[in-house]
């Protein structure tokens, strides 16, 4: 046995082989090299995940506000088509109602132009939502450029219903669905 341990007298103490004590300590030095390596990961999973969470909490809260913005913004513009055959002169005479009671409100969309998350939401869904503004926005530019409810009057408040139903029934889904499949995602992450 000692011929076996000669080459391994540098970790002799005192004189004599202490194995036990050598092996003892390489398990310790083995173990906390590998607690170290699973703390390490743990740390980073739970980053990525709460990364992850503020994201998609993020995301969630920008859609959920678009949405009640242009929900609102539909149905002003209903309400403007709905309204215009009874009053178009409130359209073409300048001094009866002024073209600043004629808006939208575009606070959330422009604001998104700000947020990071911005283009984390569907890009379909901002598209539309970009469509729908320019669209109704030309179209009541050109109601204010008549001075009657005349051929191309008729023809912008038919364009402004055909888009009021394109966003309504193509846009709004979308966003409503996005929005869900968001907050299922954030519930599951929750459990």
């Amino acid at each position: 046995m000692r011929l076996f341990l000669s080459p391994f007298r540098f970790l002799s103490i005192s004189g004599k082989p202490n194995i036990e004590f050598w092996f003892t300590q390489c398990i310790i030095l083995a173990s906390t090299v590998l607690g170290v390596y699973l703390a390490s990961f743990a740390g980073f999973r739970i980053a990525v995940d709460f990364d992850r969470y503020q994201s998609l909490s993020d995301v969630s809260y920008l859609e959920k506000s678009l949405e009640a913005e242009f929900v609102d913004n539909i149905e002003r513009v209903e309400q403007w088509i709905a309204e215009y055959p009874e009053a178009p002169m409130k359209w073409h005479a300048r001094e009866l109602t002024p073209e600043a009671t004629h808006r939208l409100d575009d606070m959330v969309w422009s604001t998104m132009r700000y947020s990071p998350r911005t283009f984390e939401v569907h890009p379909e869904i901002i598209t539309g939502v970009r469509r729908f503004y320019t669209g109704i926005e030309a179209q009541m530019t050109s109601l204010f450029q008549q001075q009657s409810a005349n051929g191309y009057s008729r023809r912008a408040i038919e364009n402004m219903k055909q888009q009021v139903a394109a966003a309504r029934n193509d846009i709004l889904p979308k966003l409503r669905g996005e929005i869900e499949t968001l907050d299922a995602e954030l519930a599951e992450m929750m459990d």
